[in-house]
Order: C-alpha cells, then structure tokens, then sequence
C-alpha cells in the first residue's frame, strides 16, 4: 500500500520527533565524559611514547605510538613521530660509525668490485655501506648486486664520480619503515613542516644530497621561523 504524500510526511515528523526526544533525552554529561575520557588516553599514550623515546627506549615507543595510531589513523603527528622513532632506531642497528663500511674503488674490475660488496655485506650484517667509483660499469654491477642481495641502494653522481649508499639488515628496515611514515604524514598533511624536515634528513643520511634539499626547502617555505634549518640551508648553499 503507498502512503499518499501529506501522510508520508506525517509518519516521518513523527519518527524524527520521537528520535530527538529519546536522543536529547539521554544524560549529555555521559557523552561528553567518554569522548574526552577516550581523548585523554590518547593523549597519555602519546605521552608515555615520547617519554620512551626520549629515554632511547625504541621499541616501547613503537608500541605506544602505534597504539596511538589505532585511535587515530588519520592523525599526521603521530605518523611523523613513529617514523622517527623508526629512524633513530635504523641508526642504533647500524652501530657507532655511519656509513658502517666506506671503499673508494680505483682500478678494480667489475667482478673485484662484486667481491669487495659481499664482503663488506657479510662483515657488516646491518648499517650503510658506501662505494665510489668513476667507473660507471663497475656501478651497475654494484648496484645490482646489492639489490639481488636485499640491500636498498641510492645512488648519486657527482661529477664524474658515483658514490652508492646501500643500506642493509635492521637498518634498512627500520630507516624505509621511517621514510614510509614521513611520507604517510605528508599526505595526511601537506603542510607538516617538521615530516618535510624529517625527509631530509633521511636522504641526506643515504646520500641524497639533492632531493634532501628539495625537502629541506620546502620545509623553511611552510615554516620560516626555523632558524637552524635557515642557518643549514645557508650553509648548504655555499
């Protein structure tokens, strides 16, 4: 049976009226204490995260932080965060020094050079691992063998040298886990500075120097009043 038109409207007035009536009748107070009660958790959450970073406690932080992220999977800040923890975390894997392992290469052959990765692989088992050379044959063997072997390879030319930075182990892991994060944030929220920031730095540590400062750049654009990154960027430039 169709209900005709003035009836319909009728019948949904009143549903309305008596959906309002039980909503506003419903005690506020009880609302309003559990949103900011679930508000304050997250907050303290965070909390103890930082606190656990600061302590260099890394893989506390990570749990809390990804607690965080649970609650609020849109939250920017808290991808940013996790991902420096993640950072910091790639770095403690990779021990004292960076790069873990450094060779220039000067008149070795291809297969020399293929030699001389695997044992600066094997001797190292987690961190960076820098070659240069100005041999572009002696480059893609390197390359290409460091990534049939898992390593994650950025490659630069400067001039007429190439220096690759492999990263390799728990290092890698943890500094792409970082860079995914910083990027994550950066499309949660384009305009987070600080994840831009964060960018540069981590191709800066692999390498990058270009697109590091393209990060870096666009970093002081969103925020002019960082006076280290300016004093950086000057220093950069000259």
């Amino acid at each position: 049976m169709k209900l005709q038109l003035p009836t319909l409207i009728a019948v949904c007035l009143a549903i309305l009226l008596i959906g309002g009536m039980y909503f506003f009748g419903k005690d506020k107070s009880e609302l309003g204490i559990a949103v900011n009660l679930e508000s304050e958790e997250f907050k303290q959450i965070r909390t103890h995260a930082t606190d656990a970073f600061s302590a260099g406690k890394y893989q506390q932080a990570i749990e809390l932080y990804s607690t965080a992220l649970k609650m609020r999977p849109e939250n920017a800040e808290i991808y940013n965060d996790l991902g420096t923890v993640y950072y910091e975390q790639g770095l403690k894997y990779a021990g004292p020094s960076w790069p873990s392992w450094e060779q220039e290469l000067r008149g070795e052959s291809v297969d020399q050079a293929v030699t001389e990765l695997k044992l600066a692989i094997d001797k190292t088992g987690s961190g960076a691992i820098t070659f240069k050379t100005r041999d572009d044959a002696v480059a893609d063997a390197i390359e290409e063998e460091a990534k049939e072997l898992g390593g994650e390879v950025y490659r630069q030319r400067w001039e007429n040298e190439t220096t690759l930075n492999i990263l390799i182990g728990q290092t890698r892991v943890f500094l792409l886990r970082a860079r995914d994060h910083y990027i994550r944030a950066l499309d949660l929220k384009p305009t987070h500075s600080v994840a831009y920031r964060n960018l540069g730095s981590f191709y800066m540590k692999v390498g990058r120097t270009d697109k590091a400062l393209d990060y870096y750049q666009e970093a002081y654009k969103l925020d002019p009043r960082d006076a280290e990154l300016e004093e950086y960027l000057n220093q950069f430039r000259k």
